[in-house]
């Protein structure tokens, strides 16, 4: 591999392919993410590790699947951390997504937040499990189904009840319902 010096690479205009990508990383680490703000991070920290590892690009290569590539272990990185924190200290964006439709009636998210908590620890650790894999993990009910060993058909109907039974918990931890 042929190694250039720092000022070779600005002149080669690698500050330039980074900043023309920039706006493709976010957009490829949101589908990943399902999260704005996390996406604009990871893309963040994936220019700086481009940055930092351009001696090590080969310019001959694939600059847009290099960085994208960069990405994405970043995305995974971002993932190992967040499975390692407590599942229930912060709910994902999916999660939340589960009560979405009665954000009107929340005056408080910090209370919004407290009995979602509150009502996933009364959930069997089942039910919990299968809701995180499908709103956290992003797991589709095809792999979901195939894990339990059960038709897609019955696995939608229990999400159902599953997220109708946590949406009425929620309804009843909250104050003025």
């Amino acid at each position: 591999m042929h190694v250039l010096s720092e000022e070779a690479w600005e002149d080669e205009g690698y500050e330039e392919r980074i900043r023309e990508l920039r706006p493709r990383l976010v957009a490829y680490l949101f589908g990943l993410t399902a999260n704005h703000a996390v996406a604009e991070d990871l893309a963040q920290e994936a220019t700086v590790i481009l940055w930092d590892k351009r001696s090590e690009y080969d310019p001959v290569g694939n600059f847009s699947a290099w960085a994208f590539r960069i990405a994405f272990f970043c995305a995974c990185n971002y993932r190992r951390k967040q499975a390692r924190r407590t599942r229930f200290e912060l709910p994902s964006d999916g999660t939340l997504e589960l009560i979405g439709d009665s954000a009107a009636w929340v005056k408080d998210p910090d209370q919004e937040r407290e009995a979602l908590l509150r009502c996933l620890a009364k959930m069997s650790e089942e039910d919990r499990e299968l809701l995180l894999r499908r709103y956290t993990d992003g797991e589709s009910l095809e792999a979901l189904s195939k894990r339990a060993n059960t038709n897609r058909n019955a696995l939608a109907q229990r999400m159902f009840r599953i997220k109708r039974s946590l949406l009425v918990c929620i309804h009843k931890q909250l104050p003025d319902r």
